[in-house]
């Protein structure tokens, strides 16, 4: 009987005991969780020091108009089904350690959530949303670190062509903001195969310029359920001695 009670305990615990632990890119032993690329790969680096704090991911080297920040294609944690993980809030801590463009600090800057709709080489066919970038400013120049917070309503549901207030969207046919009128919010939030992090309006030009720039503390949080055991069987054990 007691064996039976110590198995009920522990087949209950494990498929009951819940945890919303955000998932974390903070660089770390030198650890890139996430696959994070500033686009010139080469040159990509995870700093052991300098970060806010430990270690940061940078890249010294980067000739471009302006920087983009992009995660692994589907990669663990930071993408995948929005709506069903509950995503509500992604947040980051950037730095710009120099840079040509000395006007970079007055850059709009945003979060910008990508569906490639299942062929990654072929960005033609990719929808996406990011939040109105008026709202953020890019870090200046000898700023330090500048931390930023983007609430995700994954649980907005709208009809074809809206998104919820406050956001934009695009496509390669329509624009960068402009949202196709046939593809709803939760195509592309149910579906995100990558997470990314624009220095830029999506829809505005820029110079070319070089830039150093940093990351650190990419958190994405979510409120959907992923069963985790917090009891071992020997804890259960524990109980009934």
């Amino acid at each position: 009987m007691r064996m039976l009670l110590i198995l009920t305990l522990v087949a209950v615990l494990a498929g009951t005991a819940q945890a919303q632990a955000p998932y974390i890119a903070d660089f770390e032993g030198g650890v890139n969780y996430g696959d994070w690329t500033w686009g010139a790969t080469w040159a990509d680096v995870v700093e052991p020091t300098g970060g806010n704090p430990g270690g940061y991911f940078g890249n010294a080297y980067q000739d471009t108009y302006y920087p983009v920040l992009r995660s692994g294609w589907d990669v663990e944690g930071f993408t995948g089904d929005y709506v069903a993980m509950g995503v509500n809030h992604i947040s980051a801590d950037f730095q710009t350690f120099s840079s040509s463009n000395q006007w970079i600090g007055t850059f709009m800057f945003c979060v910008f959530l990508r569906n490639n709709m299942g062929t990654p080489d072929d960005f033609e066919d990719d929808i996406y949303v990011y939040p109105n970038p008026e709202n953020w400013t890019c870090p200046d120049i000898g700023e330090g670190w500048k931390h930023y917070d983007f609430d995700i309503p994954s649980d907005f549901v709208g009809a074809p062509g809206e998104l919820p207030d406050g956001w934009m969207g695009g496509s390669y046919l329509t624009g960068n903001a402009t949202f196709p009128s046939d593809a709803t919010w939760q195509d592309v939030i149910a579906g995100v195969s990558r997470l990314e992090f624009w220095w830029n309006h999506p829809d505005w030009a820029a110079i070319f310029a070089s830039f150093n720039t940093g990351v650190d503390n990419i958190v994405l949080e979510y409120s959907g359920p992923v069963a985790t055991e917090d009891a071992s069987f020997g804890d259960v054990k524990a109980l009934y001695r």
